[in-house]
Protein backbone atom coordinates (compact mmCIF):
# COMPACT_ATOMS: atom_id res chain seq x y z
CA UNK A 1 0.00 0.00 0.00
CA UNK A 2 2.68 2.62 0.69
CA UNK A 3 4.56 1.94 -2.25
CA UNK A 4 1.40 2.05 -4.22
CA UNK A 5 0.83 5.65 -2.30
CA UNK A 6 4.51 7.00 -3.14
CA UNK A 7 3.98 6.21 -6.44
CA UNK A 8 0.91 8.15 -6.46
CA UNK A 9 2.71 10.84 -5.11
CA UNK A 10 5.89 11.04 -7.34
CA UNK A 11 3.25 10.10 -10.09
CA UNK A 12 1.49 13.58 -9.11
CA UNK A 13 4.14 15.55 -8.36
CA UNK A 14 5.73 15.09 -12.08
CA UNK A 15 2.36 15.91 -13.55
CA UNK A 16 2.08 19.10 -11.93
CA UNK A 17 5.76 20.36 -12.96
CA UNK A 18 4.97 19.49 -16.22
CA UNK A 19 1.45 21.32 -16.02
CA UNK A 20 3.39 24.38 -14.38
CA UNK A 21 6.26 23.87 -17.25
CA UNK A 22 3.42 24.09 -19.80
CA UNK A 23 1.63 26.99 -18.52
CA UNK A 24 4.89 29.16 -18.33
CA UNK A 25 5.80 28.24 -21.89
CA UNK A 26 2.13 29.46 -22.88
CA UNK A 27 2.67 32.45 -20.80
CA UNK A 28 6.11 33.83 -22.00
CA UNK A 29 4.87 35.36 -25.18
CA UNK A 30 2.35 37.73 -23.62
CA UNK A 31 5.16 38.35 -20.72
CA UNK A 32 6.51 41.65 -22.74
CA UNK A 33 2.72 42.64 -23.13
CA UNK A 34 1.92 42.16 -19.64
CA UNK A 35 5.11 44.46 -18.41
CA UNK A 36 3.98 47.26 -20.91
CA UNK A 37 0.84 47.25 -19.49
CA UNK A 38 1.75 47.01 -16.01
CA UNK A 39 4.28 49.86 -16.89
CA UNK A 40 1.63 51.92 -18.29
CA UNK A 41 -0.57 51.36 -15.62
CA UNK A 42 2.27 52.92 -13.41
CA UNK A 43 2.86 55.98 -15.81
CA UNK A 44 -0.98 56.98 -15.60
CA UNK A 45 -0.37 57.31 -11.70
CA UNK A 46 2.84 58.80 -11.55
CA UNK A 47 2.59 61.32 -15.01
CA UNK A 48 3.79 59.81 -17.84
CA UNK A 49 2.83 57.27 -20.91
CA UNK A 50 5.05 54.38 -21.94
CA UNK A 51 4.61 53.99 -25.66
CA UNK A 52 5.94 50.68 -27.20
CA UNK A 53 7.07 50.47 -30.67
CA UNK A 54 10.10 48.73 -32.80
CA UNK A 55 13.09 50.65 -34.24
CA UNK A 56 14.41 49.72 -37.40
CA UNK A 57 18.48 50.25 -36.86
CA UNK A 58 20.79 50.75 -40.17
CA UNK A 59 21.18 47.62 -41.09
CA UNK A 60 17.59 46.91 -40.65
CA UNK A 61 17.84 45.18 -37.26
CA UNK A 62 14.09 45.77 -35.35
CA UNK A 63 15.12 46.84 -31.93
CA UNK A 64 12.07 46.68 -29.07
CA UNK A 65 11.91 49.84 -27.50
CA UNK A 66 9.89 51.44 -24.12
CA UNK A 67 9.89 55.18 -24.56
CA UNK A 68 8.99 56.51 -21.08
CA UNK A 69 7.16 60.36 -22.28
CA UNK A 70 6.51 62.47 -19.03
CA UNK A 71 3.27 64.60 -19.28
CA UNK A 72 3.04 68.42 -20.90
CA UNK A 73 4.73 70.14 -23.67
CA UNK A 74 8.37 70.10 -22.93
CA UNK A 75 10.99 69.93 -24.27
CA UNK A 76 12.14 67.75 -21.92
CA UNK A 77 15.56 66.66 -21.40
CA UNK A 78 16.39 62.17 -22.48
CA UNK A 79 18.39 59.82 -20.75
CA UNK A 80 19.30 56.20 -22.68
CA UNK A 81 19.04 53.50 -20.85
CA UNK A 82 20.95 49.99 -21.96
CA UNK A 83 20.17 46.93 -20.04
CA UNK A 84 22.68 44.70 -18.74
CA UNK A 85 23.90 41.15 -20.23
CA UNK A 86 21.18 38.52 -20.03
CA UNK A 87 18.75 41.18 -19.34
CA UNK A 88 16.18 42.88 -21.70
CA UNK A 89 14.70 46.57 -21.63
CA UNK A 90 12.38 45.45 -18.68
CA UNK A 91 15.53 45.79 -16.43
CA UNK A 92 15.29 49.37 -16.99
CA UNK A 93 11.73 49.46 -15.53
CA UNK A 94 13.26 49.51 -12.14
CA UNK A 95 14.94 53.17 -12.51
CA UNK A 96 13.46 55.07 -15.68
CA UNK A 97 9.77 55.90 -13.92
CA UNK A 98 12.37 57.63 -11.57
CA UNK A 99 13.63 59.61 -14.26
CA UNK A 100 9.92 59.77 -16.16
CA UNK A 101 8.59 61.14 -13.37
CA UNK A 102 10.52 64.37 -12.85
CA UNK A 103 10.14 65.16 -16.43
CA UNK A 104 12.85 62.95 -18.28
CA UNK A 105 11.96 61.44 -21.76
CA UNK A 106 13.55 58.16 -21.29
CA UNK A 107 14.63 55.50 -24.03
CA UNK A 108 14.83 51.87 -23.00
CA UNK A 109 15.41 49.24 -25.95
CA UNK A 110 16.51 45.73 -25.73
CA UNK A 111 19.99 45.69 -27.38
CA UNK A 112 20.55 43.50 -30.50
CA UNK A 113 20.11 39.63 -29.49
CA UNK A 114 18.66 39.97 -26.50
CA UNK A 115 14.66 40.13 -25.82
CA UNK A 116 12.53 40.94 -28.52
CA UNK A 117 14.94 42.32 -31.11
CA UNK A 118 16.46 40.81 -34.06
CA UNK A 119 19.98 39.73 -34.85
CA UNK A 120 22.10 38.16 -32.32
CA UNK A 121 24.73 39.62 -30.06
CA UNK A 122 27.75 40.92 -31.16
CA UNK A 123 29.05 42.02 -27.28
CA UNK A 124 28.96 45.56 -27.83
CA UNK A 125 30.71 45.87 -31.29
CA UNK A 126 30.95 49.33 -32.90
CA UNK A 127 29.27 48.36 -35.97
CA UNK A 128 26.47 47.12 -34.79
CA UNK A 129 25.69 47.53 -30.57
CA UNK A 130 27.26 51.27 -30.50
CA UNK A 131 25.89 52.28 -34.37
CA UNK A 132 22.48 50.91 -32.67
CA UNK A 133 23.12 53.74 -29.77
CA UNK A 134 23.43 56.42 -32.29
CA UNK A 135 20.75 55.08 -34.10
CA UNK A 136 18.34 55.38 -31.14
CA UNK A 137 19.09 59.14 -31.03
CA UNK A 138 18.78 59.88 -34.56
CA UNK A 139 15.39 58.49 -34.20
CA UNK A 140 14.25 60.34 -30.49
CA UNK A 141 16.27 63.79 -32.07
CA UNK A 142 14.57 63.70 -35.77
CA UNK A 143 11.98 61.15 -36.44
CA UNK A 144 10.10 60.23 -33.02
CA UNK A 145 8.02 63.72 -32.90
CA UNK A 146 8.30 63.53 -29.15
CA UNK A 147 9.16 67.33 -26.91
CA UNK A 148 13.07 66.59 -26.30
CA UNK A 149 15.49 68.65 -25.87
CA UNK A 150 18.09 67.75 -28.37
CA UNK A 151 20.86 69.91 -26.29
CA UNK A 152 20.18 67.26 -22.89
CA UNK A 153 20.55 64.24 -23.97
CA UNK A 154 22.27 61.45 -21.13
CA UNK A 155 23.01 57.79 -21.17
CA UNK A 156 23.46 55.21 -18.50
CA UNK A 157 23.16 51.80 -17.40
CA UNK A 158 24.75 48.77 -15.48
CA UNK A 159 27.33 46.25 -16.86
CA UNK A 160 26.87 45.38 -20.48
CA UNK A 161 24.97 48.95 -20.23
CA UNK A 162 27.98 50.65 -18.42
CA UNK A 163 30.39 49.21 -21.05
CA UNK A 164 27.71 50.80 -23.99
CA UNK A 165 27.87 54.19 -22.15
CA UNK A 166 31.24 54.37 -21.70
CA UNK A 167 31.90 53.45 -25.27
CA UNK A 168 28.73 56.03 -26.46
CA UNK A 169 29.89 59.02 -24.86
CA UNK A 170 32.84 59.11 -26.04
CA UNK A 171 31.83 58.48 -29.88
CA UNK A 172 28.77 60.84 -29.78
CA UNK A 173 29.19 64.63 -28.75
CA UNK A 174 25.29 64.68 -28.87
CA UNK A 175 25.40 62.67 -25.45
CA UNK A 176 25.85 66.05 -22.62
CA UNK A 177 26.34 63.52 -19.65
CA UNK A 178 26.70 59.86 -18.68
CA UNK A 179 26.76 57.72 -15.65
CA UNK A 180 28.46 53.96 -16.13
CA UNK A 181 27.59 51.55 -13.77
CA UNK A 182 29.64 48.60 -12.87
CA UNK A 183 30.99 48.91 -16.83
CA UNK A 184 34.25 48.01 -18.86
CA UNK A 185 36.61 50.50 -20.10
CA UNK A 186 38.82 47.43 -21.31
CA UNK A 187 37.44 44.03 -22.15
CA UNK A 188 40.87 42.16 -22.43
CA UNK A 189 41.42 42.67 -18.94
CA UNK A 190 38.16 42.08 -17.82
CA UNK A 191 37.92 38.60 -19.43
CA UNK A 192 41.70 37.67 -19.57
CA UNK A 193 43.40 39.43 -17.21
CA UNK A 194 47.34 39.36 -17.97
CA UNK A 195 46.72 36.42 -20.01
CA UNK A 196 44.75 34.44 -17.22
CA UNK A 197 41.38 33.51 -18.18
CA UNK A 198 38.65 33.99 -15.90
CA UNK A 199 37.29 30.96 -16.02
CA UNK A 200 34.42 31.52 -13.98
CA UNK A 201 32.91 34.65 -15.40
CA UNK A 202 33.74 33.58 -18.87
CA UNK A 203 31.57 30.14 -18.15
CA UNK A 204 28.85 32.10 -16.69
CA UNK A 205 28.63 35.15 -19.40
CA UNK A 206 28.46 31.91 -22.11
CA UNK A 207 25.67 30.27 -20.09
CA UNK A 208 23.42 33.11 -19.57
CA UNK A 209 23.91 34.60 -23.61
CA UNK A 210 22.47 31.26 -25.38
CA UNK A 211 19.13 33.22 -26.14
CA UNK A 212 20.84 36.22 -27.32
CA UNK A 213 23.76 33.92 -29.53
CA UNK A 214 20.95 32.01 -30.99
CA UNK A 215 23.57 29.18 -30.24
CA UNK A 216 25.36 30.28 -33.31
CA UNK A 217 29.07 28.48 -33.34
CA UNK A 218 30.20 31.52 -35.18
CA UNK A 219 28.66 34.27 -33.05
CA UNK A 220 31.96 36.85 -31.35
CA UNK A 221 31.19 35.14 -27.55
CA UNK A 222 31.72 31.57 -28.59
CA UNK A 223 34.61 32.61 -31.31
CA UNK A 224 36.61 34.65 -28.50
CA UNK A 225 36.61 31.84 -26.05
CA UNK A 226 37.73 28.95 -28.65
CA UNK A 227 40.54 31.38 -28.74
CA UNK A 228 41.53 31.40 -25.48
CA UNK A 229 41.11 27.92 -24.62
CA UNK A 230 42.33 26.16 -27.79
CA UNK A 231 43.21 28.50 -30.66
CA UNK A 232 46.20 30.99 -29.32
CA UNK A 233 47.10 31.47 -32.75
CA UNK A 234 44.36 33.90 -33.21
CA UNK A 235 45.15 35.71 -30.04
CA UNK A 236 45.94 38.93 -32.57
CA UNK A 237 42.69 38.83 -33.77
CA UNK A 238 41.24 38.52 -30.31
CA UNK A 239 42.85 41.77 -29.12
CA UNK A 240 41.73 43.84 -32.02
CA UNK A 241 38.27 42.81 -31.18
CA UNK A 242 38.63 43.51 -27.85
CA UNK A 243 40.56 47.47 -28.50
CA UNK A 244 37.58 48.06 -30.61
CA UNK A 245 35.00 47.45 -27.82
CA UNK A 246 37.07 49.43 -24.87
CA UNK A 247 36.88 52.91 -24.26
CA UNK A 248 40.46 53.11 -23.11
CA UNK A 249 41.51 52.67 -26.40
CA UNK A 250 39.28 55.09 -27.50
CA UNK A 251 39.53 58.88 -26.83
CA UNK A 252 38.20 60.09 -23.76
CA UNK A 253 34.34 61.04 -23.29
CA UNK A 254 33.51 64.38 -24.53
CA UNK A 255 31.36 65.19 -21.66
CA UNK A 256 30.48 65.10 -18.04
CA UNK A 257 30.81 62.15 -16.18
CA UNK A 258 30.32 60.03 -12.99
CA UNK A 259 31.39 56.92 -13.13
CA UNK A 260 30.23 54.12 -10.34
CA UNK A 261 31.98 50.80 -10.21
CA UNK A 262 32.37 48.58 -6.99
CA UNK A 263 35.16 47.31 -4.90
CA UNK A 264 34.26 43.49 -5.50
CA UNK A 265 33.21 43.81 -8.69
CA UNK A 266 35.36 40.81 -10.04
CA UNK A 267 33.58 40.79 -13.76
CA UNK A 268 34.82 44.81 -14.35
CA UNK A 269 37.06 44.86 -11.48
CA UNK A 270 38.08 48.72 -10.25
CA UNK A 271 41.33 48.98 -11.38
CA UNK A 272 40.31 49.91 -15.57
CA UNK A 273 37.35 52.57 -14.15
CA UNK A 274 40.11 54.46 -12.14
CA UNK A 275 42.54 54.87 -14.68
CA UNK A 276 39.92 56.18 -16.94
CA UNK A 277 38.83 58.45 -14.08
CA UNK A 278 41.92 59.47 -13.55
CA UNK A 279 42.70 60.57 -17.01
CA UNK A 280 39.41 61.86 -18.36
CA UNK A 281 39.87 65.75 -18.84
CA UNK A 282 36.00 66.17 -18.23
CA UNK A 283 33.52 67.17 -15.23
CA UNK A 284 33.96 64.03 -13.47
CA UNK A 285 32.97 62.05 -10.28
CA UNK A 286 33.54 58.78 -9.08
CA UNK A 287 31.60 56.45 -6.44
CA UNK A 288 32.98 52.96 -5.30
CA UNK A 289 30.91 50.71 -3.21
CA UNK A 290 31.24 47.60 -1.38
CA UNK A 291 28.92 45.30 -3.37
CA UNK A 292 29.71 42.40 -6.09
CA UNK A 293 28.72 43.25 -9.66
CA UNK A 294 25.74 45.40 -10.15
CA UNK A 295 24.32 44.50 -6.83
CA UNK A 296 24.06 48.00 -5.63
CA UNK A 297 22.35 49.79 -8.55
CA UNK A 298 20.56 47.15 -9.77
CA UNK A 299 17.93 47.41 -7.47
CA UNK A 300 17.05 51.31 -8.44
CA UNK A 301 16.20 53.78 -6.40
CA UNK A 302 15.53 51.55 -3.59
CA UNK A 303 16.64 50.49 -0.11
CA UNK A 304 20.75 50.21 -0.16
CA UNK A 305 20.46 51.67 -4.22
CA UNK A 306 19.26 54.77 -3.02
CA UNK A 307 21.77 56.90 -2.50
CA UNK A 308 23.77 56.49 -5.31
CA UNK A 309 20.41 56.14 -7.69
CA UNK A 310 19.77 60.10 -5.90
CA UNK A 311 23.35 61.19 -6.94
CA UNK A 312 22.67 59.92 -10.48
CA UNK A 313 19.65 62.25 -10.31
CA UNK A 314 21.18 65.53 -9.00
CA UNK A 315 24.18 64.78 -11.53
CA UNK A 316 21.95 64.52 -14.70
CA UNK A 317 19.57 67.37 -13.24
CA UNK A 318 22.41 69.38 -13.15
CA UNK A 319 23.87 68.48 -16.64
CA UNK A 320 20.37 68.22 -18.87
CA UNK A 321 18.37 70.49 -16.57
CA UNK A 322 20.21 72.66 -15.69
CA UNK A 323 19.24 73.17 -11.87
CA UNK A 324 21.61 74.62 -9.39
CA UNK A 325 21.71 71.73 -7.10
CA UNK A 326 25.55 72.04 -5.81
CA UNK A 327 26.19 68.83 -7.28
CA UNK A 328 29.67 69.97 -8.33
CA UNK A 329 30.63 71.13 -4.51
CA UNK A 330 29.72 67.68 -3.38
CA UNK A 331 32.93 65.20 -2.79
CA UNK A 332 35.09 64.78 -5.80
CA UNK A 333 35.35 60.95 -4.84
CA UNK A 334 32.98 58.72 -2.70
CA UNK A 335 34.22 55.25 -1.53
CA UNK A 336 33.02 52.52 0.95
CA UNK A 337 35.21 51.80 3.67
CA UNK A 338 34.47 48.12 4.82
CA UNK A 339 35.67 48.64 8.54
CA UNK A 340 33.68 51.55 8.69
CA UNK A 341 30.82 50.32 7.18
CA UNK A 342 30.22 53.72 5.01
CA UNK A 343 30.94 55.62 2.58
CA UNK A 344 33.44 58.02 2.53
CA UNK A 345 34.45 61.65 1.26
CA UNK A 346 37.68 61.89 -0.52
CA UNK A 347 39.13 65.02 -2.08
CA UNK A 348 40.21 63.26 -5.18
CA UNK A 349 42.24 60.25 -6.72
CA UNK A 350 44.31 58.53 -5.36
CA UNK A 351 43.24 60.14 -1.68
CA UNK A 352 45.55 62.52 -0.38
CA UNK A 353 47.85 61.11 2.05
CA UNK A 354 48.20 57.36 0.50
CA UNK A 355 51.96 57.28 -0.62
CA UNK A 356 53.30 53.77 -2.15
CA UNK A 357 55.39 51.84 -0.06
CA UNK A 358 58.07 49.45 -1.45
CA UNK A 359 58.31 45.94 0.01
CA UNK A 360 61.13 43.53 -0.79
CA UNK A 361 61.12 39.59 -0.63
CA UNK A 362 64.04 38.13 0.99
CA UNK A 363 65.39 35.41 3.37
CA UNK A 364 66.00 36.19 6.64
CA UNK A 365 66.89 33.69 9.42
CA UNK A 366 65.92 30.92 7.35
CA UNK A 367 61.98 32.31 6.70
CA UNK A 368 60.50 34.36 3.77
CA UNK A 369 60.17 37.98 4.54
CA UNK A 370 58.78 41.19 3.57
CA UNK A 371 61.07 44.30 4.61
CA UNK A 372 61.45 48.17 3.17
CA UNK A 373 65.12 46.74 2.84
CA UNK A 374 66.53 44.27 0.63
CA UNK A 375 69.79 41.95 0.47
CA UNK A 376 72.28 42.07 -1.80
CA UNK A 377 72.02 38.03 -1.67
CA UNK A 378 69.85 36.59 -4.11
CA UNK A 379 67.63 33.40 -3.64
CA UNK A 380 65.14 30.82 -5.70
CA UNK A 381 62.12 29.49 -4.40
CA UNK A 382 60.38 26.88 -6.93
CA UNK A 383 56.96 27.93 -7.45
CA UNK A 384 54.87 24.73 -9.28
CA UNK A 385 51.19 24.78 -9.51
CA UNK A 386 49.50 22.46 -7.23
CA UNK A 387 45.20 21.35 -7.72
CA UNK A 388 45.22 20.71 -4.04
CA UNK A 389 46.44 24.15 -2.82
CA UNK A 390 44.58 25.62 -0.29
CA UNK A 391 45.25 29.09 -1.53
CA UNK A 392 42.26 30.41 -3.52
CA UNK A 393 40.60 33.71 -3.53
CA UNK A 394 37.06 32.25 -3.82
CA UNK A 395 34.25 32.25 -5.39
CA UNK A 396 34.22 35.02 -7.83
CA UNK A 397 30.91 35.60 -9.05
CA UNK A 398 29.97 36.20 -5.23
CA UNK A 399 32.35 37.44 -2.96
CA UNK A 400 31.67 36.92 0.69
CA UNK A 401 33.55 40.70 1.14
CA UNK A 402 30.52 42.19 -0.21
CA UNK A 403 28.66 40.78 2.65
CA UNK A 404 31.35 41.83 5.69
CA UNK A 405 32.53 37.81 5.38
CA UNK A 406 36.67 37.71 5.06
CA UNK A 407 37.53 35.56 3.08
CA UNK A 408 40.20 33.13 4.88
CA UNK A 409 43.95 32.06 4.02
CA UNK A 410 45.94 29.27 4.94
CA UNK A 411 47.45 29.18 8.51
CA UNK A 412 50.78 27.87 7.21
CA UNK A 413 52.28 30.53 5.01
CA UNK A 414 54.21 27.38 2.91
CA UNK A 415 52.42 24.54 1.12
CA UNK A 416 51.73 22.35 -1.57
CA UNK A 417 51.71 24.97 -4.63
CA UNK A 418 52.37 28.07 -2.50
CA UNK A 419 54.86 29.83 -0.27
CA UNK A 420 54.67 33.85 1.60
CA UNK A 421 56.63 36.31 2.62
CA UNK A 422 55.46 38.24 5.45
CA UNK A 423 56.05 41.85 7.32
CA UNK A 424 56.81 42.15 11.09
CA UNK A 425 53.87 43.27 12.83
CA UNK A 426 52.56 46.98 11.82
CA UNK A 427 53.75 49.40 14.54
CA UNK A 428 50.82 51.58 13.56
CA UNK A 429 47.22 51.45 11.85
CA UNK A 430 47.08 51.69 8.16
CA UNK A 431 44.57 52.19 5.64
CA UNK A 432 44.97 50.58 2.04
CA UNK A 433 43.38 52.35 -0.63
CA UNK A 434 44.10 51.65 -4.29
CA UNK A 435 45.87 49.04 -6.29
CA UNK A 436 48.66 47.11 -5.19
CA UNK A 437 51.20 46.07 -7.48
CA UNK A 438 53.58 43.48 -7.95
CA UNK A 439 57.32 43.05 -9.71
CA UNK A 440 58.52 39.65 -9.95
CA UNK A 441 62.02 38.50 -11.46
CA UNK A 442 61.29 34.91 -12.88
CA UNK A 443 62.85 32.33 -13.93
CA UNK A 444 60.57 29.81 -15.90
CA UNK A 445 60.79 26.04 -15.65
CA UNK A 446 58.34 25.74 -18.77
CA UNK A 447 56.87 27.67 -21.58
CA UNK A 448 53.75 29.21 -19.94
CA UNK A 449 53.50 29.64 -16.43
CA UNK A 450 50.89 31.12 -14.23
CA UNK A 451 51.44 33.13 -11.12
CA UNK A 452 48.87 34.62 -8.55
CA UNK A 453 49.47 36.59 -5.79
CA UNK A 454 46.94 36.97 -3.00
CA UNK A 455 47.50 39.66 -0.20
CA UNK A 456 46.58 38.95 3.81
CA UNK A 457 46.16 40.89 6.72
CA UNK A 458 47.72 38.16 9.06
CA UNK A 459 46.40 39.01 13.07
CA UNK A 460 48.46 37.85 16.10
CA UNK A 461 45.42 35.15 16.59
CA UNK A 462 43.33 33.82 14.12
CA UNK A 463 43.33 33.07 10.25
CA UNK A 464 44.83 35.35 7.58
CA UNK A 465 41.73 37.67 5.65
CA UNK A 466 42.06 38.16 1.72
CA UNK A 467 42.85 42.01 1.18
CA UNK A 468 43.50 41.46 -2.85
CA UNK A 469 44.60 39.44 -5.07
CA UNK A 470 46.08 39.28 -8.95
CA UNK A 471 47.38 36.62 -11.61
CA UNK A 472 49.39 36.39 -14.38
CA UNK A 473 50.02 34.16 -17.43
CA UNK A 474 52.55 34.11 -19.48
CA UNK A 475 53.61 32.00 -22.38
CA UNK A 476 56.48 32.11 -25.12
CA UNK A 477 58.46 31.76 -22.48
CA UNK A 478 62.39 30.08 -22.70
CA UNK A 479 62.77 27.94 -19.86
CA UNK A 480 65.55 29.12 -17.81
CA UNK A 481 66.36 32.54 -19.53
CA UNK A 482 65.24 35.04 -16.89
CA UNK A 483 62.37 37.34 -17.02
CA UNK A 484 60.78 40.17 -15.10
CA UNK A 485 56.98 40.33 -14.51
CA UNK A 486 53.93 42.77 -13.34
CA UNK A 487 51.30 42.92 -12.21
CA UNK A 488 48.28 45.12 -10.53
CA UNK A 489 45.84 43.65 -7.79
CA UNK A 490 42.98 44.23 -7.83
CA UNK A 491 41.85 47.96 -6.29
CA UNK A 492 40.76 47.56 -3.00
CA UNK A 493 39.97 49.72 0.62
CA UNK A 494 40.86 47.90 3.88
CA UNK A 495 42.14 48.64 7.10
CA UNK A 496 45.62 47.00 8.36
CA UNK A 497 45.26 47.16 12.49
CA UNK A 498 48.57 47.90 14.81
CA UNK A 499 50.05 44.55 15.41
CA UNK A 500 49.00 42.85 12.42
CA UNK A 501 51.56 41.54 9.46
CA UNK A 502 50.93 41.74 5.92
CA UNK A 503 51.32 38.67 4.09
CA UNK A 504 52.04 38.10 -0.10
CA UNK A 505 51.52 34.49 -1.01
CA UNK A 506 52.50 33.52 -4.24
CA UNK A 507 50.23 30.25 -5.75
CA UNK A 508 50.59 28.44 -8.74
CA UNK A 509 47.52 28.39 -9.22
CA UNK A 510 43.58 30.03 -8.20
CA UNK A 511 40.80 28.55 -8.99
CA UNK A 512 37.80 28.86 -9.93
CA UNK A 513 38.87 32.91 -10.46
CA UNK A 514 41.63 31.41 -13.28
CA UNK A 515 42.08 28.38 -15.93
CA UNK A 516 45.01 26.75 -14.03
CA UNK A 517 47.90 26.35 -16.36
CA UNK A 518 50.04 22.67 -15.06
CA UNK A 519 53.16 22.39 -15.65
CA UNK A 520 56.64 22.70 -14.08
CA UNK A 521 55.83 26.19 -12.85
CA UNK A 522 58.73 28.76 -12.05
CA UNK A 523 61.37 29.98 -9.89
CA UNK A 524 60.60 33.14 -8.04
CA UNK A 525 64.31 35.29 -7.47
CA UNK A 526 64.22 37.21 -3.74
CA UNK A 527 66.60 39.25 -2.18
CA UNK A 528 68.49 41.53 -4.78
CA UNK A 529 66.17 43.88 -4.84
CA UNK A 530 64.57 43.44 -8.40
CA UNK A 531 61.53 41.49 -6.68
CA UNK A 532 59.05 43.92 -4.77
CA UNK A 533 55.93 44.67 -3.86
CA UNK A 534 54.11 48.49 -4.13
CA UNK A 535 51.27 48.90 -1.28
CA UNK A 536 49.05 52.28 -1.20
CA UNK A 537 49.23 52.67 1.97
CA UNK A 538 48.08 55.89 4.16
CA UNK A 539 49.02 56.25 8.35
CA UNK A 540 46.00 55.82 10.65
CA UNK A 541 46.64 58.30 13.62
Amino acid sequence: MRSKKSKRKKSLLSTSIKVMGLALLVALPGLPRLAAWLANQEGKRKGYRVDQLKLRARDGTKLSTSVYVPEGEGPFPAIIMVHSWFFTRWQCHLYAPYFAQDGYIVVAYDCRGWGTSGDQVHCADPDCELADVEDVIDWLTEKSGLPVNKESLGITGLSYGGGHSFLAAARDPRIKAAVPMNGWTDLEASLNPNGSLKIGWAGFLAMTATWATKLNPRNDLYRWIQTLLFKRDRYREFEEDMRGRSAIYHEDAKCPMLIICAWNDELFDPNQNLAYFDRLNQPKMLYITNGIHISDGGIGPRFWGKDLWGLTKRWFDYWLKGEENGVLSEPLVRLYKPWKREMVAEQGWPPPGVRMHTLYPRRSDGEFRLSSRHHEQRGLATLKPSIFTPVTSGPSLIKFEAMGIGMPGPMQDAGSGYFSFTTSPSRRDYEMIGIAKLRLALLPLAEKVQVNALLYDVPPQGMPRLITHGTMTMEGLKPGSEIVAEMDLIARADLIPKGNRIRLTLSGSDFPYTLPVYGKGAQVVYGDGESRLLLPLRGVD
